[in-house]
């Protein structure tokens, strides 16, 4: 505890991450590694350190986020322009000075940078670097009082009597080792971001990504490689890669387009390669360029390829092969398992709701695109109709509208929202006849906000129970289930739209939950169209699941270990983007979850995988919140939090080719004392592990939701016993 509370000290963990975030990370270890890289000429690391630490300390005095100050996101281009200065120029008075100044105009030129590009939702990357250090550059050489260091020579670092230091000779010890020429290449180019040249460095900072990253990894390794494939081929020297910052600015591409900003997949793989010669290209073009003025390109053409790109990718309509990465992370592996556990476990649109805009079980007469009358612009529209079971729409001989079962069945708010319109004075139609002058008939248009509506046609006359300008919720009884309108019998028409006009164009929108009936066989479907000719309901919440599941915020989470008798407390809290959670304090674990109505889920879990609240993650990470005991949950969970580390370091090196674990949880119920009023209901949950889809860890719940509102988990393996209830603080 000691260290962690040293490690989040808010000045060490700003400096370590300024060090981290240079390869897009903010692992600790990997920012230690770095930092001792630097000492291996102990000036060039001294006065790094030391130029850092003063610029996050100018920041704070000005009065700049200490949150953004600790992400390191500021402070890594000073890490740069530090190391610079204590590599170019000797140590004097006036050296002093020079080192205030340069603070000063970091401090200007980063603040600059990253509001300038951030206007345009770009990253600034090493740019200020790049402006920083040839602002210097030109400007010291107007003055005799700063001196050229000599001390070191960047390219062979060989004065006379300095190979018989001991440090020298340590840090040089692996230099001659016989390794392939093209790796020793690469170790080196790795050490040269740091301004140093040695292969212990490039190791040390290669065994850094590693434990930060494996895909992380293998993209510095397509990165240089795609570098030494097209210099040879193009018959360029390899030498020129370890030259200040060349080699560097093609593992800094590929981790940045190939596994930070985007998925790493093989389409991003494909990025880079093909990115390397148009880098090149530019690299060399730029270096030319600054030659003239008496400047250095350093890694700029890494900033310009890779801002042009992400520019370029953003615009795009849709986003396909090259997809986003929740750069948030900071986890190439993270941000692709997130990514295929999304694709893998469906889930509701998250910037709206909606469902079936009535009670119980009816039929789809005509769905999407129908023969019938969902044709063109209005195809994307529902018809439904309640049938019995030889498939009838009416009792008796169907001669009046009163024998359809339909008739004068309520109509229901299918999503929260206003009432935008309503028609209410088309008349009922007879049996096979329509009204085609006034095709809706009598109608309402709800604004569901942010340019979603929704329109519902053919209602009976005279029975909303609404008026323009109500707020509804989800469930409420707008009115009666009619014929008027186009309409040869009584049903519901259904369709969604952007724009608050009867009759508007229709847009395809999949409703968030339901239940398909089909050949007698229940499924849930999930952000899905029903299909014609399919018998569809609401799902049916039990308040006995959902009032288990409805934990509260700043309210307390207790579990009782029913063996040992000992208790943990959680709060139940919310972040800034108002997401549930419960939270450890002492082993700073967060569980996030969420309680739709439909369904209770767990999104995420970080922390302690020790902690109580991992079993709970397991157990109950999706809980259908009715009772249906022929429908089975199945998911995918997140692999990389059930996986053995050795196993894992194997999947994450191919996982952007292709994942080899899989973890699959399923939850179906198992008993129900009363089917109207329960007081116990039983689950039975499981998770099983797979590796080149054969299993080979199972573990399974059972789980008891009683009449008190708490949950008791048994883990039927471990034979462990678990007691969770809300309380009220």
């Amino acid at each position: 505890m000691k260290i962690k509370s040293i490690l989040t000290n808010f000045w060490v963990e700003s400096t370590l991450n300024s060090y981290s975030i240079i390869f897009f990370s903010n692992n600790k270890i990997l920012a230690l590694l770095l930092l001792f890289v630097t000492f291996m000429t102990p000036k060039i690391g001294l006065i790094g350190l030391g130029f850092v630490l003063f610029f996050h300390f100018l920041l704070v005095r000005l009065g700049y986020s200490k949150t953004e100050i600790r992400s390191g996101i500021l402070g890594f281009n000073a890490v740069f322009v530090g190391l610079s200065i204590a590599y170019s120029y000797e140590i004097n008075k006036f050296f002093i000075g020079l080192f205030f100044i340069s603070i000063l105009i970091s401090t200007v030129i980063i603040i600059w940078c990253k509001n300038y590009f951030g206007k345009y939702h770009l990253p600034f990357l090493t740019v200020p670097f790049f402006i920083i250090v040839n602002i210097i550059s030109l400007s010291t050489k107007s003055f005799d009082v700063f001196n050229v260091n000599m001390d070191f020579v960047f390219h062979e670092n060989t004065l006379v009597g300095l190979q018989q230091n001991n440090w020298y000779k340590l840090v040089h010890s692996l230099d001659l080792f016989a390794i392939p020429h093209h790796f020793k290449v690469y170790l080196i180019t790795l050490s040269t971001v740091f301004y140093q040249k040695t292969v212990l460095g490039g190791i040390l900072i290669l065994i850094g990504l590693f434990i930060y990253s494996r895909i992380a990894v293998v993209y510095s390794f397509i990165g240089f490689y795609s570098a030494l494939f097209f210099y040879t081929i193009m018959g360029g020297n390899l030498e020129n890669l370890t030259y200040f910052y060349s080699g560097v600015n093609f593992i800094f591409l590929a981790i940045a387009l190939g596994c930070f900003f985007y998925i790493p997949n093989i389409y991003s793989m494909l990025l880079v390669f093909f990115l390397s010669p148009i880098l090149m290209f530019i690299m060399i073009t730029l270096g030319k360029i600054m030659v003239v003025f008496q400047m250095n390109s350093l890694s700029m053409s890494f900033s310009i390829l890779t801002t042009v790109t992400l520019y370029i990718l953003y615009h795009r309509q849709t986003y396909k092969l090259i997809i986003p990465a929740n750069a948030s992370f900071y986890s190439p592996e993270k941000s692709l398992y997130d990514y295929l556990h999304l694709l893998k476990r469906k889930v509701v649109n998250p910037n709206y709701t909606m469902f079936l805009p009535f009670w119980g079980e009816w039929f789809v007469s005509q769905g999407y695109d129908g023969k019938m009358t969902h044709l063109g612009d209005w195809g994307k529209a529902l018809d439904f109709v309640i049938c019995d079971e030889t498939n009838k729409t009416y009792s008796n001989f169907g001669e009046k509208i009163e024998n359809f079962y339909c008739y004068n069945k309520p109509v229901l708010a299918p999503a929260d929202g206003y009432v935008y319109d309503a028609i209410n004075y088309v008349e009922e139609n007879e049996i096979n006849d329509v009204n085609t002058n006034e095709n809706w008939g009598n109608s309402i248009i709800i604004n569901h906000l942010n340019g979603l509506y929704s329109q519902i046609s053919h209602i009976k006359k005279d029975s909303f129970l609404v008026n323009i300008g109500d707020y509804v919720k989800k469930g409420t009884i707008l009115a009666s289930c009619g014929n008027s309108g186009r309409s040869p019998e009584p049903h519901i028409h259904f369709q969604a739209q952007h724009i608050p006009v009867f009759g508007a164009k229709t847009v395809a929108l999949p409703l968030s939950y339901f239940i398909e009936n089909k050949d007698n066989v229940l499924e849930f479907k999930i952000n899905e169209v029903p299909s014609e000719s399919t018998f569809i309901s609401n799902v049916e919440e039990l308040p006995l699941l959902f009032n288990a599941f409805n934990f509260k915020p700043n309210n307390r989470l207790k579990i009782t270990n029913e063996k040992t008798n000992v208790v943990a407390e959680f709060e139940i809290l919310t972040n800034e983007l108002n997401q549930l959670y419960f939270y450890c304090k002492k082993t700073d674990t967060k569980l996030f979850f969420k309680n739709d109505g439909v369904l209770f889920t767990f999104e995420k879990f970080e922390g302690n995988k020790n902690s109580v609240l991992f079993e709970f993650y397991k157990s109950c990470y999706s809980i259908l919140l009715g009772y249906y005991p022929t429908i089975s949950l199945d998911y995918y969970m997140p692999n990389y939090l059930f996986t053995n580390f050795g196993l894992q370091i194997i999947n994450d090196i191919f996982a952007p080719i292709h994942s080899f674990i899989n973890v699959k949880y399923s939850s179906k119920p198992l008993k129900i004392d009363n089917l109207i009023h329960p007081t116990e209901i039983i689950l039975h949950t499981k998770y099983l592990s797979e590796f080149l889809e054969k299993s080979f860890f199972e573990t399974n719940y059972r789980i008891s939701v009683l009449g008190n509102e708490s949950i008791v988990i048994e883990n039927t393996n471990a034979k462990t016993k678990y007691q969770i209830k809300c309380e009220t603080l």
